[in-house]
């Protein structure tokens, strides 16, 4: 595991290190062709959105966002009092990639509730004023 740690967590969720961040990607570590072969990356990106009800992938931590829309996200996951995780997708430019692959959505940050895609800043704000964001968290 690397020192760099772009995961975080809020107070009630767990904490996991993702393995991928930190440093330059080494010959090994390039993302692999689409043949099949396994790419550590995408596979740890994978199962940090099985592994938690709640997550999110945001430029910075929820204690320092890194952009106005990933703290308006944050925002809205706090004023509801939902534990999530996050990733900062900064440390390492192949978390964004990989995760952009995974999801079909190209902007951060990017909110995953019960392993399936919620949305952006935009689409997670209209669902919170709406009401539908407590439905998808739940």
């Amino acid at each position: 595991m690397s020192s760099t740690r772009p995961y975080s967590q809020t107070p009630t969720s767990p904490n996991t290190e993702l393995p991928m961040a930190g440093g330059r990607p080494s010959a090994s570590e390039q993302p692999a062709p689409s043949s099949g072969e396994s790419n550590p990356i995408r596979d740890a990106i994978g199962e940090a959105i099985e592994q938690h009800k709640v997550i999110l992938f945001m430029k910075g931590t929820p204690e320092a966002p890194a952009c106005g829309f990933s703290a308006r996200t944050v925002a809205v996951l706090q004023a509801m009092d939902v534990p999530f995780a996050a990733v900062d997708v900064l440390p390492d430019p192949r978390i964004r990639q990989e995760l952009s692959a995974i999801s079909s959505w190209p902007t951060i940050p990017q909110l995953f509730a019960n392993g399936q895609l919620v949305g952006g800043c935009d689409i997670v704000t209209e669902m919170y004023e709406s009401g539908e964001l407590q439905e998808a968290l739940l």
